[in-house]
């Protein structure tokens, strides 16, 4: 009895030690996957990251590839407005005088191009002055102009209505164009121009320094000299003319037949008018006068008197 006692205690002994070693078992499995699931999660989470970082990279370079193309778009449109502004300049008179000027002259013993026009041939030396009507040919009859249907003739009229229409947006986009052009050959007689002296009463030099505050170019603190009758003298530099005539340009442009159009036309003609006066080997400054009046009356002429005399001769010499 005894020893059955204690095989079974020692069978009890063997079962709760072999539970204790599958519990440990058990744990260590355990605790090995959750660690294996622990770096799995983290390589997903990071290979989840890599991939949110490349498509990120990817949407970038496809934006900046994107706008890198607009910038070249917008490189060649200003290449060929800055190659048509040149050619439309290259065409201006003062270019076409300044290349006249640097041409070679011709030699003495060159030879002319030119001939002279055969004479006109003698004329019928005997024509008949009254024809008969009746045995004049008056040439093949004219042909029937073909008829036209009410349609056609809208659409004809449409098609005429069209072409005129056309006709005037390209005069205007000429026009438009030649005042392009003329303003920046303006802008260039001004950067070439060293000082503009600017005579004009004070109220009109208000006007102008405020109309030109707001250009880049443009420097309030230039030389003011009193004139005297409320007139001043303001001496420019040709890039304080440069912000002047962009300003006034456009003050005249937004406005429509008021005070303030005829103030920044006056000025901008003006200023136009005297720098194209201006030429690379001249030595006086450009000075703009805005001081119109009346001229002088002339010397009244009178008659001879009875003893022949006039007023310039006294003397009755000539």
């Amino acid at each position: 009895m005894t020893a059955l006692l204690n095989v079974r205690k020692a069978l009890a002994e063997e079962v709760a030690g072999l539970g204790r070693r599958l519990d440990d078992a058990r744990r260590e499995v355990l605790e090995h996957l959750t660690a294996e699931a622990a770096e799995l999660r983290a390589d997903a989470r990071e290979t989840r990251a890599r991939a949110d970082r490349g498509a990120a990279a990817a949407a970038d370079t496809e934006r900046a590839v994107s706008l890198l193309r607009q910038e070249v778009g917008e490189v060649r449109e200003s290449i060929a407005g800055l190659q048509h502004a040149l050619d439309a300049l290259a065409q201006h008179p003062v270019f076409r005088a300044e290349s006249a000027d640097r041409r070679e002259p011709p030699g003495e013993n060159a030879e002319s191009e030119w001939t002279d026009a055969d004479p006109d041939p003698d004329p019928d030396p005997d024509p008949d002055p009254d024809p008969d009507p009746d045995l004049v040919d008056a040439g093949p009859e004219p042909a029937f102009p073909p008829l036209m249907d009410s349609d056609d003739d809208d659409d004809a009229d449409d098609d005429a209505g069209e072409e005129a229409g056309g006709g005037i947006d390209q005069d205007a986009d000429t026009d438009s164009g030649a005042d392009d052009v003329d303003h920046g050959v303006l802008l260039l007689k001004a950067a070439q121009a060293g000082t503009v002296a600017l005579v004009c009463h004070r109220e009109s030099w208000e006007f102008l320094a405020a109309c030109a505050a707001g250009n880049e170019h443009f420097r309030a603190t230039c030389e003011l000299a009193d004139e005297g009758n409320g007139r001043v003298r303001a001496v420019l530099s040709g890039r304080s003319v440069i912000g002047a005539l962009i300003a006034l340009r456009h003050t005249r442009d937004d406005s429509h037949l008021d005070g303030t159009w005829a103030l920044a036309s006056a000025c901008y003609s003006r200023i136009a008018e005297g720098l194209r006066t201006t030429a690379r080997d001249g030595r006086r400054p450009l000075t703009v006068v805005f001081d119109d009046g009346v001229r002088d009356a002339p010397p009244e002429r009178q008659l001879p008197g009875p003893s022949g005399t006039r007023p310039e001769d006294p003397d009755g010499t000539d």
